[in-house]
């Protein structure tokens, strides 16, 4: 019996088939839908026309690049969404939550939660009535500022989403360790983790080597773990000139995603009316589950296996002079992928020696590789020899370093990666801290904080009294909920910054606060002028984003706004 079938009807009945290519008109009509349900004024499209754009916004979708050369539409189906998401005309008001209890609004689901619109006044919960009720923002400030001073500093967590602006995130950062903590989870703890410890190990840097150019100069290209159409659909372009100039794209993946099986491009009119679509995949591998370290290995002894019979002619495949000069312990791998025989590895793999030999021999025919990858890689239990693997495999034909080659990890929440590269880090050796001590005149503490997991770990224990969240949903992120949610409501502060309601904010410390901000696409004029924020994209580009429409409320504040008042 098939897992559909233990399906409830239910559960049929809200199941989604698609059998086109990814793009095309489903994409577009994906948007119009949007479009109407958001009531979205005729100005949005206005604001469309702005994103990823040069004095434009960026996307609060992903992180994939604004490149140089912009298409007329640089969004994609998901980036439109999330653009028509903060520019709805619908509002969460005070009045909203004085007809609702916390307890009743618990039991809504989570998209009905969203869809009341963006929040306008910043809030107080109310434990006697179960309500949210408006306050000040000095009332705010000075309550929240109250009880961070009776509370030991390092029982409070600073948790970031991976949307903010870099300045807010380093300003964040900052506001963290003056007050005495490296309590700093981020989003980043939970997808791409192990990319950030495991390249820092391997090559010296914690995040990837390619940048936008090299998708135009490399000859193939080995996916392990990567949803392009769902999780980045910007990618389908560059994607697609590849595959048109005759790129092999191999791809390894338990599930068929359709954004790597075929394109068709809504911004070309003739692919459009006539609905052509353009292959992706050269090789599409279905890998079992947890077999791609397998499959890298297998690729690794057929690439042995070639050098061998190349030496026989006075060639070689491997790239001996970079080996030599660039890599150390490259003759315990050598013994252990010769050591390894193609029956464990297809046990492992899911995959026979054949379909592994045919990828593997792409791999050896090619000058120029990029190897991406995804959460497919970083969120398991061996995230950190999925990576590593994925950079020895790379590192046989010298592909790191070069134009054309490289290791991507393709990033998720627009500004996860740079939220790093500020300071929003548990990890005291990753933050120049002897920095920060000379700029500002306080000595940051040194001791490591808490990552997600140990503050969950802390919450359950009381050993945590305090949570920030800038930004994110992070009850509704986390795994063992209901366990997390009774020992969330024991804590003594809870204060969220968001641009929605979410299940997050029902679910609060003694005091809580929700303070609502102003969106990425929105204006934030101060005494000095319009402001600009910044943020990084995947390729670790930093990229301008600056925000021209009239905020949701005229009692909204900048994230950056928010952070330097408390």
């Amino acid at each position: 019996m098939s897992q559909a079938d233990h399906r409830s009807p239910q559960d049929h009945e809200h199941t989604v088939h698609y059998d086109g290519p990814s793009g095309g008109w489903g994409s577009l009509r994906g948007i119009a839908r949007i479009f109407g349900k958001e009531w979205a004024t005729p100005a949005a499209l206005e604001t469309l026309a702005r994103q990823n754009k040069p004095k434009g916004f960026m996307c609060v979708s992903c992180s994939w690049a604004k490149p140089a050369d912009y298409h007329t539409f640089e969004f994609c189906e998901n980036g439109a969404k999330a653009t028509l998401w903060e520019l709805t005309t619908l509002r969460c008001t005070p009045d909203f939550f004085a007809q609702h209890t916390v307890a009743e609004l618990l039991t809504w689901n989570d998209y009905d939660l969203e869809q009341q619109g963006r929040l306008t006044h910043p809030l107080r919960y109310d434990p006697e009535s179960d309500k949210y009720q408006p306050c000040s923002w000095e009332e705010a400030f000075h309550a929240i500022g109250a009880e961070l001073r009776r509370l030991d500093p390092t029982s409070v967590i600073f948790y970031s989403s991976g949307r903010a602006s870099l300045e807010t995130s380093y300003l964040y950062a900052l506001f963290a360790r003056a007050y005495g903590n490296n309590n700093l989870p981020d989003s980043s703890n939970m997808c791409h983790e192990t990319t950030s410890v495991a390249l820092k190990k391997v090559i010296g840097a914690g995040v990837g080597t390619v940048v936008f150019d090299d998708l135009k100069n490399c000859d193939a290209m080995f996916f392990f773990g990567q949803n392009t159409g769902s999780n980045s659909p910007r990618f389908l372009h560059p994607l697609q000139d590849a595959a048109k100039r005759g790129v092999p794209i191999v791809t390894f993946n338990p599930v068929r995603e359709k954004g790597l099986i075929a394109f068709t491009n809504p911004q070309n009119p003739a692919e459009m009316l006539t609905g052509s679509e353009t292959p992706i995949s050269t090789q599409y591998h279905q890998v079992r589950l947890g077999g791609d370290i397998a499959v890298m290995l297998g690729i690794c002894k057929h690439v042995f296996a070639a050098d061998d019979a190349a030496k026989a002619e006075g060639k070689r495949v491997l790239d001996v002079r970079f080996i030599e000069q660039h890599t150390q312990g490259f003759g315990d791998f050598e013994a252990k992928v010769r050591g390894t025989s193609w029956s464990e590895i297809e046990a492992k793999s899911g995959l026979s020696q054949g379909a592994i030999e045919r990828a593997a021999e792409i791999y050896v025919k090619a000058d120029r590789v990029i190897g991406v990858y995804g959460m497919g890689l970083t969120q398991h239990v061996h995230g950190f020899e999925n990576v590593a693997m994925f950079v020895n495999m790379l590192l046989l034909k010298g592909n790191i370093g070069r134009d054309g080659t490289g290791i991507s990890p393709v990033r998720g929440h627009s500004n996860v990666q740079g939220q790093r590269t500020v300071g929003i880090s548990e990890k005291p050796e990753l933050v120049p801290l002897d920095k920060i001590a000379e700029q500002f005149g306080f000595d940051p503490p040194r001791d490591k904080g808490m990552n997600t997991v140990e503050a969950c770990e802390g919450i359950l224990s009381g050993k945590v009294k305090a949570f920030f969240g800038l930004g994110g949903n992070f009850v509704r992120a986390i795994p063992e909920r209901e366990a997390m949610e009774r020992a969330w409501r024991k804590m003594d502060l809870t204060v969220q910054i968001a641009t929605k309601l979410n299940r997050s904010h029902l679910v609060n410390g003694r005091t809580a606060y929700l303070l609502p901000c102003r969106g990425r696409t929105e204006q934030d004029l101060q005494a000095s002028g319009p402001q600009a924020v910044s943020m990084e994209d995947t390729f670790s580009c930093i990229q301008g984003s600056i925000g021209l429409r009239k905020p949701a409320s005229e009692h909204l504040k900048s994230e950056v706004d928010i952070v330097a008042s408390l």
